[in-house]
């Protein structure tokens, strides 16, 4: 290498040396995407390099059946063709290939006779080779209706299903025809294998029809998928019927296939059905949901939410099943007496189906409501939106609000006795806390005046009962902070039976009340034994008169109030009248009782009077009169007001 002698060699031989470095780095680089692409497609060149090996193993082997079936005919031309054959051709030819036996035992035919046959083969050879496009077209016919079944073409599907039906029935008629069974059994081949690929795709096209059920789909859909299986089922009639040789009922076969289609109609959407309903529906998955947020009140609100949705999804799924099957099902028999028995079959699948759905939604709706729902109100929500579902289901004819009420009512009954055993629980143990500790202070409240003067009635303040809502507490019950709080319970019990009131539910719900009533007083009655026993530390005496007048006061206030409150809440209007009417008795013989009192005390004042008359007859006569005619007034104004009072009552009475 010459030596650099100034800079513009240098700079020259460095730009030649970094086109050098680029330059190999390129075919590096060019190399590594060429092993990259070597290595990715590597499955294909294998595949391909199979494929050929493949290719020519068959080519040879083709040639071989070719050579082997054409070189006996070309040596039989030629045995008639040459007059100088000789018996040592043929002792070569049987060296060579080992078939002079067979050829000697053949007959030699004449050259016209061959050559006509081989003219014949020529010529039906050559009529195949221009029919290639057609035979490659048929061939390609089971992998085209695959394509158009992937692709969702389903008519272009069903259309190939019914050529291959025609090309079955053609090819029949022309092998009934034909004299050769041989002739028969080689024209059959290709055909036969066409028609029974077809066959298959058929079963995938049916297969992927009613998959397709499964999914959310809209009347039109649905409507179009059931007329593709109609369409499928009509094929497969028409190929019954190209059988020769046998007889079929072709309508029974209809009838039966119909019934088929909608047992799998009705299977496909129940798989909707539940699969929606697993999803959304399940209040397990709610209360996960609601574990994540945290609080008792955000679980119990996202577990009813995922209750009402259950409910109203399996509400819109089933009525849209049962109204898709009606809508295409119930049309699809001409009146005549066989298709109207065909058609009560169809209402009756329908019937079971709908029966086995309901069954399975109240047992849902029953391990859900047991296990998740602790209060009135989601309660409420959920008959309602049960009943909706009922009253939905009732406009197809089948209305299930009857099988309702024994999955509400007794989770009601559970839940409003649940509020009042609380509420006894507390009584008791605040007793029992009381006797245990010597201390009597809880167990008194401030006693205000009103109280005392309402101590020996029911709701004085309002004697007349009003039959549409509770009466107010006894104000007597201040005074006992125990019973007040066991009534405070009792109240809370009967407001949230308000929220979903059930008629079924009231002979359990007074039954229950009775049995409140009687374990009530035998804690009292067991409180009073306890305070009465000797050796009691602390305030005795006090305990002991709480534990009396506790007694007292359930008996005489309490359980009556309790009573009325229970009628009122239950609607019993007739018991709430004759209490009111009651009350009303009861004042008036309050009232006629002060007026004798009063009036007693008038005569004795007048006897007073007149004694005093007696010993001063110098006084006035003039006073005299005016005090008589003041008494006189004074009575006829009382006995006014009283019939006032009388009227009046019996005017709020009526």
């Amino acid at each position: 290498q010459p030596p650099i002698n100034n800079m513009t060699d240098i700079s020259t031989f460095n730009h030649e040396a970094d086109e050098r470095v680029a330059a190999k780095h390129a075919v590096s680089i060019a190399e590594e995407n060429w092993r990259s692409l070597c290595t990715q497609y590597a499955s294909t060149f294998v595949a391909a390099e199979r494929r050929s090996s493949d290719v020519q193993s068959a080519l040879k082997e083709l040639l071989q059946e070719i050579n082997c079936n054409t070189k006996p005919s070309v040596k039989r031309v030629g045995r008639a063709l040459d007059p100088n054959y000789a018996e040592g051709d043929n002792d070569n030819d049987e060296d060579e290939d080992g078939e002079g036996e067979e050829e000697q035992d053949e007959p030699t035919q004449p050259a016209s006779a061959l050559l006509a046959d081989l003219a014949e083969k020529h010529r039906l050879r050559r009529r195949t080779l221009m029919q290639h496009s057609s035979l490659l077209e048929l061939l390609e016919l089971p992998s085209l209706m695959d394509a158009c079944v992937r692709s969702s073409l389903y008519e272009d599907a069903l259309s190939i299903a019914g050529f291959a039906n025609t090309l079955e029935r053609r090819h029949l008629m022309e092998s009934s025809s034909s004299s050769s069974e041989k002739k028969e059994v080689e024209q059959q081949t290709v055909v036969v294998g066409v028609v029974s690929e077809i066959r298959r795709r058929e079963a995938d096209l049916r297969r992927m029809l009613i998959h397709r059920l499964r999914g959310d789909v809209t009347m039109p859909q649905c409507l179009e998928v059931v007329t593709a299986l109609r369409r499928l089922n009509g094929v497969e009639l028409e190929r019954r019927n190209n059988k020769s040789g046998e007889q079929h009922d072709l309508e029974g076969v209809h009838a039966a296939m119909e019934m088929r289609l909608q047992v799998d109609f009705l299977e496909a959407r129940d798989a909707w059905l539940e699969g929606g309903i697993a999803k959304v529906g399940s209040a397990q998955a709610a209360a996960a949901a609601a574990s994540d947020k945290g609080g008792a009140s955000s679980r119990t609100s996202a577990q009813a939410e995922q209750i009402l949705d259950g409910i109203e999804r399996y509400r819109t799924r089933c009525f849209e099943i049962v109204t898709q099957f009606l809508a295409i099902f119930r049309g699809s028999f001409a009146p005549s007496t066989s298709s109207s028995n065909n058609q009560d079959h169809s209402f009756s699948l329908l019937s079971m189906w709908t029966a086995r759905r309901v069954q399975t939604f109240l047992a849902s709706l029953n391990s859900n409501m047991i296990s998740h729902v602790h209060d009135t109100a989601t309660l409420r929500d959920a008959l309602d939106a049960s009943s909706f579902f009922a009253s939905s289901m009732g406009r197809v004819g089948a209305d299930f609000q009857s099988l309702l009420a024994p999955i509400f009512e007794p989770l009601m009954t559970k839940m409003i006795v649940g509020y009042w055993s609380d509420g006894l629980n507390g009584m008791s143990e605040t007793l029992k806390a009381c006797r245990d500790a010597g201390i009597a202070g809880p167990l008194f409240g401030t006693e205000t005046s009103s109280s005392k003067e309402s101590s020996d009635g029911i709701n004085v303040d309002d004697v007349d009962v009003q039959s549409s809502r509770t009466p107010h507490p006894p104000r007597s019950l201040l005074a006992l902070p125990p019973l007040a709080r066991f009534l405070n319970a009792y109240l809370t019990g009967l407001n949230e039976l308000r929220r979903c009131l059930l008629p079924g539910a009231f002979p359990s719900i007074r039954l229950a009340h009775s049995k409140l009533i009687a374990d009530a007083k035998m804690a009292l009655q067991a409180n009073e034994r306890a305070a009465l026993t000797p050796g009691l530390r602390g305030e005795a005496t006090k305990l002991r008169e709480a534990a009396a007048k506790m007694k007292a006061e359930f008996d005489k206030c309490v359980e009556p109030y309790m009573q009325i409150s229970l009628e009122v809440a239950l609607g019993s209007f007739d018991y709430a009248i004759a209490e009111a009417d009651k009350a009303r008795v009861e004042a008036e013989k309050k009232a006629a009782v002060l007026a004798a009192e009063k009036a007693r005390v008038d005569a004795e004042e007048r006897a007073k009077a007149e004694a005093e008359e007696l010993a001063a007859r110098l006084k006035a006569e003039a006073e005299t009169a005016a005090a008589e005619a003041a008494i006189a007034q004074m009575k006829v104004e009382e006995e006014e007001h009283s019939i006032e009072e009388r009227e009046s009552t019996e005017v709020q009475s009526d």
